[in-house]
């Protein structure tokens, strides 16, 4: 029902020596047959039942193949991909927190310079006065 016979030649077309070419013969003919066996099998209706069996065994086939073979794979590099991008954003925070720690750190010690140096500038500007009134 499903499978239909295959339309090959059964024999191989024999030899017809009766009308033997003879010089100045014209002849019609293109050795093509001239019966044909109806319908490419693809486009022929009969084959449509099987067709559509086939096309489902193949889908299950391949549904199959992907749900348990390439779609496990795909999400476990996913998740091991999520994981990863989780990581380097809290390495990255701790960084940034790091950083900043060390930026303040850089500013407090930098208003202090500043500060003594202002100090010891104002300290030699008083000495400076004082010798200069002396």
């Amino acid at each position: 029902m499903f499978v239909t016979s295959a339309f090959a030649q059964e024999s191989a077309p024999s030899a017809d020596t009766s009308h033997a070419a003879t010089e100045g013969d014209t002849h019609s003919s293109t050795g093509v047959p001239a019966e044909a066996h109806g319908t490419f099998p693809p486009f022929d209706p009969a084959t449509f039942p099987s067709q559509l069996l086939w096309l489902a065994i193949t889908f299950g086939l391949f549904y199959l193949f992907l749900k348990r073979v390439v779609m496990p794979r795909v999400g476990g590099i996913i998740d091991v991909r999520n994981d990863r991008i989780t990581q380097d954003l809290d390495q990255a925070a701790k960084l940034k927190g790091e950083a900043d720690a060390a930026v303040a750190a850089y500013e407090q010690e930098l208003a202090e310079a500043k500060t003594k140096a202002n100090a010891i500038g104002q300290q030699a500007n008083d000495a400076a006065k004082a010798e200069a009134d002396t």
